[in-house]
């Protein structure tokens, strides 16, 4: 069998690749950096605002910034100038209606009480009368025994109990369990509060079919899926070329809190890696609508859990493999 042919899940396992896969390797990397980097640069605000996403994740963002500031054991009033002046700004231009705006308003009104006595630059008292729907907002008291009543789980058996799992039980997915998953991977922390992710979810059997045809890893167990979840964060809310990695992070956390999400309504769960060529996620995008602005990060198939199943045991490497402690610096 010759070196062409050494396929599997639609990737070549040729243990010595001939010159012309290896230039076609080549190829195919120097491509999926290009298309990744294109449209990183064409919906991120490096230089400016340009669309109502990036001005709403700019104002999560701000908020977000004062509020930590506030959050400081040794807070001082006067921090955070420049970034109040610039929220108002925003909430000025875009209004107060929206649920990110609230967010920031509420904030704004917070900050400017801690800076009471301050004299606040015009752009913000004018955003300060703005109405604006209420929203939780600023700081709150988090104490240990709170913390400690709400993780009573032995977590580490919890996420040791998780597998990926390729045998289903039949029957619908309760769509409140889903919920819920959601809303448990909405708490994964974001970078400056901007909640750039979500979930695209179907749970009809017709559906799900559409949508795991593009990814080859399933394609001997996704007809058992009860659901399948397209995860993706949205490009308009990075900034800079720091972040320019970020959305997959954020991703990544967003991703394994809804696994572990859906791990605790009690289903199964099998994540769906989407490392493929640029044609594989356009043909994706097209066949469910996505916005160019979405960036996928990962499928997540998950359905009903059968009274037992099969799963690999993939065991782990020795906790020192994947831990250092106070290790010398350079």
């Amino acid at each position: 069998m010759s070196t062409e042919r050494l396929r599997e899940a639609g990737r070549s396992v040729a243990a010595s690749p001939s010159w012309r896969q290896w230039v076609r390797a080549e190829w195919g990397f120097w491509r999926g950096v290009a298309y990744d980097a294109q449209r990183f640069r064409r919906h991120a605000w490096l230089h400016r605002v340009h669309s109502t996403p990036s001005r709403a994740a700019r104002m999560l963002a701000d908020a977000h910034f004062l509020e930590y500031g506030m959050a400081l054991r040794a807070a001082r009033p006067g921090f955070g100038l420049a970034r109040a002046e610039r929220l108002a700004g925003d909430l000025s231009a875009e209004g107060a209606g929206t649920e990110a705006a609230a967010i920031g308003l509420a904030t704004l009104r917070l900050w400017a009480d801690f800076n009471a006595g301050s004299t606040l630059p015009p752009a913000v008292q004018t955003a300060l009368a703005l109405p604006a729907p209420a929203a939780e907002a600023g700081t709150q008291t988090l104490t240990a025994d709170t913390l400690r009543s709400a993780t009573v789980l032995d977590f580490l058996a919890f996420a040791q109990a998780r597998h990926s799992v390729r045998q289903f039980a039949p029957g619908p997915v309760p769509h409140d369990a889903i919920r819920r998953a959601v809303a448990a991977a909405q708490a994964a922390p974001s970078s400056c509060n901007r909640q750039t992710c979500h979930a695209h979810v179907w749970t009809d059997p017709a559906l799900i079919n559409r949508v795991r045809s593009h990814q080859a890893g399933n394609r001997t167990f996704g007809h058992e899926l009860g659901g399948i979840a397209v995860i993706t964060s949205d490009l308009r809310h990075w900034e800079h070329a720091g972040e320019r990695y970020q959305a997959w992070i954020d991703g990544g956390l967003f991703a394994m809190s809804l696994a572990h999400g859906l791990h605790a309504e009690g289903l199964g769960t099998c994540f769906l890696n989407w490392s493929v060529e640029p044609a594989t996620d356009r043909a994706l995008r097209a066949e469910i609508g996505l916005d160019d602005a979405q960036l996928v990060i990962v499928l997540l198939g998950f359905g009903l859990m059968p009274d037992s199943a099969t799963v690999c045991a993939s065991p782990r490497l020795p906790v020192e493999a994947a831990f250092s402690l106070n290790p010398p610096l350079a």
